[in-house]
């Protein structure tokens, strides 16, 4: 994996902070942490699972919602956390898929 391409999936800031528990460590055990976090950037999001589920576009899913596209697309492109998103957002969407609120919401390892 390119330098390019994990940085894309794991924010520099990020790497930064991974500094501290990791530098006294093998290095392995630092590059199996960074291929975890790469792995789970790369996953789908729980949203945009259960959106092409129902077989709903993101503007379809905007329209339903009163959530805008651009909101939806940052969730799914986990520009934006869905744990920190609007409760009203969390529980529109969450009728609309016919699923609890928790359930749209990224799992804590």
């Amino acid at each position: 994996m390119s330098f390019a391409e994990i940085v894309r999936y794991v924010p520099i800031e990020d790497m930064i902070a991974l500094y501290q528990p990791y530098y006294e460590m093998d290095i392995h055990q630092f590059v199996d942490k960074v291929n975890a976090m790469c792995k789970e950037a790369k996953s789908e999001t729980t949203l945009k699972l259960l959106r092409q589920k129902a077989d709903l576009s993101q503007r379809k899913l905007a329209a339903l919602s009163g959530v805008t596209v651009c909101t939806i697309q940052q969730y799914e492109q986990r520009q934006k956390n869905i744990n920190k998103a609007r409760m009203g957002y969390l529980i529109v969407l969450a009728k609309i898929r016919c699923c609890e609120v928790g359930g749209l919401m990224k799992k804590k390892e």
